[in-house]
Parts: structure tokens; sequence; C-alpha cells
């Protein structure tokens, strides 16, 4: 009966974790806005406003491991550095900023 349990606990986790796992949109629209966030700069706000989805979109990767997602966004090219975010649970957590890898 333990082991029903343990494995009937084990696929709710594992479903929740995948129902809740973001998805690539919503990665974008969420690191667009912490950028204009963080930003100071109206012109940089404007420009991120405009444009700010399709270029965080084409310096970003997604590696889907069903329950969670790992994103790396890359703008070493534009000196900005790169950035690695957890995605689960809707949430995003940052591994690493744009700032610490310069």
């Amino acid at each position: 009966m333990k082991r029903f349990v343990s494995l009937f606990l084990a696929v709710v986790i594992i479903f929740v974790l995948s129902a809740t796992n973001p998805n690539r949109s919503e990665y974008i629209d969420w690191i667009n806005q912490k950028s204009m966030d963080q930003s100071s700069n109206l012109l940089k706000r404007g420009i991120l406003s405009i444009a700010g989805k399709s270029i965080f979109d084409a310096g970003t990767t997604k590696s889907d491991y069903v329950v969670f997602s790992i994103y790396k966004t890359d703008f070493s090219d534009v000196g900005m550095g790169k950035m690695t975010t957890l995605g689960i649970f809707h949430e995003f957590i940052p591994l690493s900023s744009l700032d610490q890898q310069k």
C-alpha cells in the first residue's frame, strides 16, 4: 500500500510540474518586462517596448526537461553577456544574470 501511495504522489507531482512548466513566450514576456523595469533610460525602454520581444526571442534558447525548463539568453555579441534562467511553476528563477557575466 505504501508503494502505491508513493507512486501516486510521484505521478501527481510530475503532472503538476509538467502542467506548470512555463513556455517560451511566457519567458520572452518576463525577460522583456524585467529589462524594461531595470532600465532608467527612456530611449532604451521605448526600444524594448517596441522590439524587445523579437530581440530577446532571437537570443534565447530553451532546454525543456518536461517538469522544468532552462532558458539561456545570449547577448555576448553586443557586450551584455549571458543569462541563464530556470522556469518552473510558471515562475522564472535567474540562475545567472547579465551583469554577473560581463
